[in-house]
């Protein structure tokens, strides 16, 4: 099968190319021109960063498109031909999202209606052999802070739970997921949905919270920081899975779902960011003062988000591979490394 990516050079794209490449897939890997596997890191971190990040294997095809330009959009759909569309490209940061919120939707909505639009015209010329409507089957990714606040006795949240996004990011989220189930039921494209929870893994950037925590850590045992962790609220309590359990996720849901659903891609269990932090300030067996950076403080935050996987696991027959420990111990080395070599 034929699997286009968007977003292949970010954090978890990089890690999905490999993954289908592994599978037996051909892929063709697509992010904004100029911006070849790991540039985005480098301009971001550093190239030290950048040169650890998977970087698209041999044998994957590589094609710039700005997901903004409807008819680039259109133009790589046709000449590509894909058998299936991982729609992961994003302003991934709800932080982010509150400084920029313009640009947050313009990339997560118009980027994806742009995919969906492109596919519904061009539907004749993808081949499809695997999937339900003779099409293009579409994996849109979406995040699991649509569902927004929610007592902690709603915990965990499965599908069929409300949505009500409470920040730019999360509100450009839900419109993608509910965009792309309209185009499924108006148009008849075949599109599979995720919401998907936070995750994390080696080379995440660290404007992220475990891999800034790791970092931070990992740069005071190397004697390269002050022994001070700057955070921001550590009671918040967030649903993690590693990179490499959501991507197989994702090819698990592309590859074996059959009608159109949503599907929440998390392991259903709450870890606190205190007790993420415990575990890196003991990793680097040094005595670390912890400090509340009002900076780091985010508005309108969830307090708590924990996802129900049954879904997932009963119709895919996915299973977590990688514990929650085994995922913060490799993070924390990861980043040692990085100390160590810049």
């Amino acid at each position: 099968m034929r699997a286009l990516v968007t977003g292949a050079c970010g954090f978890v794209g990089a890690f999905l190319v490999r993954e289908l490449a592994g599978s037996g897939n051909e892929v063709i890997a697509t992010d904004l021109p100029g911006f070849p596997a790991g540039a985005l890191d480098r301009r971001e971190q550093g190239a030290a960063v950048a040169a650890s990040r998977p970087a698209v294997p041999p044998g994957v095809a590589y094609r710039g498109c700005d997901l903004h330009d409807a008819a680039a959009v259109k133009a790589l759909i046709a000449s590509t031909r894909p058998d299936y569309i991982y729609h992961l490209a994003a302003q991934s940061s709800a932080a982010r999202s509150l400084s920029d919120p313009r640009r947050t939707l313009e990339t997560n909505v118009f980027g994806t209606l742009n995919i969906l639009e492109g596919v519904r015209e061009l539907a004749p010329v993808c081949p499809g052999a695997k999937t339900r409507s003779g099409t293009v089957r579409i994996l849109s990714v979406g995040s699991g802070e649509e569902y927004g606040r929610r007592p902690r006795g709603e915990m965990p949240l499965g599908e069929e739970s409300r949505i009500d996004p409470v920040s730019p990011y999360a509100v450009s989220k839900a419109a993608q997921t509910m965009l792309a189930l309209q185009y499924a039921r108006s148009y008849g494209l075949d599109v599979v949905a995720t919401r998907s929870f936070s995750h994390t893994g080696p080379a995440q950037t660290d404007r992220f919270v475990l891999p800034s925590f790791a970092r931070q850590c990992a740069e005071i045992k190397a004697g390269r920081r002050a022994s001070v962790v700057k955070t921001g609220t550590l009671e918040i309590v967030r649903d993690f899975l590693d990179v490499r359990d959501v991507v197989r996720a994702y090819r698990m849901i592309a590859e074996d779902t059959g009608e159109t659903d949503v599907y929440n891609v998390c392991s259903g269990r709450g870890l606190a960011l205190g007790e993420a932090l415990d575990f890196f300030v003991r990793a680097c067996g040094v005595e670390v003062t912890v400090e509340e950076d009002p900076a780091l403080v985010r508005v309108a935050d969830i307090p708590v988000l924990v996802g129900d996987n049954s879904r997932l696991r009963g119709v895919c027959g996915w299973e977590q591979e990688r514990s929650t420990e085994t995922m913060l111990l490799e993070l924390f080395e990861y980043w040692e490394r990085i100390a160590r070599e810049t």
